[in-house]
């Protein structure tokens, strides 16, 4: 069979796009996407796959590099799939993401290019993150270099992340840069005792081993919550290992496992059980506090959710008299953050877990001018509720990346509230959704929000004066 060959060519690249892709111009104008690449290379790209008119293609060599390149600072980085920029200097990135939102709302969303801000960048570009989730295998994967190098390697025993679009390979992790030192020096002991005590890695194509996902929760005064999901009923072994942890790390203050027998890795429907510890971690957000449990939906960029919370409260500008819905409000942080400013905060969110975390939440910093409903937001903004409660002021919407249901945007048409505060982790669906309020709503505000650096995430923040 004859070998399938590969057209290359020249590409110019010029932006970002999702997936760590790069997104370039060959000399005749074609669009092509790729990986390996940034702003500002020339490179040879290898074409593989035409989709509606446009190249994707791996880079195989670069011409010219970018002044923005940078070497990464991750060992990890390329392999994995927790970054997606670290080769790229931060000023570029929040260019690039500044930039994407605002083609989005200039080319979908048809705003005024004067209401879109500039992008409010991140304090810490690396070790952000307040929880890590990482994977045990019972073999490591290694790179082509690694293969074809004269290294030796140790092949038993991975804990760390997929390789990208993989559900079967894991990157045996080092460092990790997005979160703090701690959590590396808690995974390579786990590891390790793990290794030396002969307690089995799991094997995703087999359903065999005992360890399964390792995930840590930090705060930002460094305490720590552990959750480990193990394949069976807690043995003397997994005992003992959370005993050395307990004994080993003053910092983890909570311990918990799930026992998972399913065939996949998901863990957040089982239920966890306390090891030792507190039953949650306590995070301060300005002048609220709140409770972190093993499953609780959290923003996981404590520092800049701070700031994100602050941008919400002035875009709404409240005075203390307003009735503020809060749909797709998870465990209700921006509501309780607040409440303070408004007379009557009502939150929606479809999972009832985080209901829970957002009820308990309200109790802890003594918010007694705000209610939740579990339930899908279509379903649950309605007449009734309105009757009840009182028309909206003021709606701050945080929708998941598919956006707004067009039910949604039609009910919120009906009850007229003067602002909506729309928070979106995807442009272009937020843009999608402005112009389907436009003739009744005008967007006098857009700020985008680089709420994780090193990956191609951006949030936007719009906010809709009612016309």
């Amino acid at each position: 069979m004859r070998k399938k060959t590969y057209k290359k060519v020249e590409v110019h690249f010029t932006g970002i796009a999702h997936k760590g892709l790069a997104v370039g111009r060959t000399e005749e104008g074609i669009v092509i996407f790729a990986k390996g690449a940034v702003p500002g290379d020339l490179a040879v790209v290898s074409l593989n796959r035409k989709r509606k008119g446009v190249w994707t293609g791996q880079t195989e060599s670069i011409i010219k590099y970018s002044r923005h390149r940078v070497n990464p600072k991750c060992e990890h980085f390329g392999v994995c799939g927790g970054c997606s920029w670290q080769q790229l200097e931060y000023t570029e990135q929040i260019q690039q993401k500044e930039q994407l939102v605002r083609d989005a709302m200039l080319k979908i969303g048809k705003l005024d290019p004067l209401i879109i801000e500039s992008i409010l960048p991140c304090e810490n570009i690396y070790n952000y993150r307040n929880k890590l989730e990482f994977t045990f295998s019972t073999f490591k994967w290694l790179t082509n270099e690694e293969i074809k190098s004269e290294k030796r390697f140790e092949l038993i025993g991975a804990l760390g992340f997929h390789r990208p679009e993989t559900f079967d390979r894991i990157v045996d992790i080092n460092q990790c840069h997005l979160q703090i030192e701690i959590s590396d020096l808690i995974r390579n002991f786990i590891r390790s005792y793990a290794l030396e005590h002969f307690i089995s890695f799991y094997n995703i194509k087999q359903h065999t081993g005992i360890l399964r996902n390792l995930i840590i929760r930090t705060n930002q005064i460094e305490e720590v919550m552990v959750v480990l999901s193990i394949s069976e009923p807690i043995s003397d072994q997994i005992t003992e290992l959370f005993l050395e942890l307990k004994n080993r790390f003053s910092n983890i203050v909570s311990a918990y496992y799930a026992i998972n027998k399913k065939k996949n890795d998901s863990w957040f429907d089982l239920e966890c059980c306390k090891v030792f510890g507190n039953d949650h971690l306590l995070e301060k957000m300005e002048h609220v506090t709140f409770q972190i449990g093993p499953k609780s939906f959290f923003q996981t960029n404590t520092l800049q959710s701070i700031k994100l919370y602050q941008l919400i409260r002035s875009f709404a500008e409240l005075s203390g008299q307003e009735i503020v819905y809060d749909l797709y409000c998870g465990v209700g942080s921006i509501g309780i953050f607040l409440a303070k400013d408004a007379k009557l905060i009502i939150g929606i969110e479809e999972i009832p877990e985080a209901v829970l975390d957002a009820e308990c939440n309200a109790r802890l910093n003594n918010i007694n001018n705000i209610r939740f409903y579990a339930g899908d937001v279509k379903m649950i903004l309605n007449e009734e509720l309105v009757l009840n409660h009182g028309n909206p002021d003021v709606v701050i919407i945080d929708p998941p990346r598919a956006g707004l249901h067009q039910d949604v945007i039609q009910n919120l048409i009906l009850f007229g509230p003067q602002k909506i505060v729309y928070v979106s982790c995807n442009p272009a669906t937020q843009a999608r959704d402005i112009a389907l309020f436009s003739g009744y709503y005008k967007v006098t505000r857009n700020k985008p929000v680089d709420m994780f650096p090193q990956t191609n995430h951006t949030e936007s923040i719009a906010l809709l004066i009612k016309l």
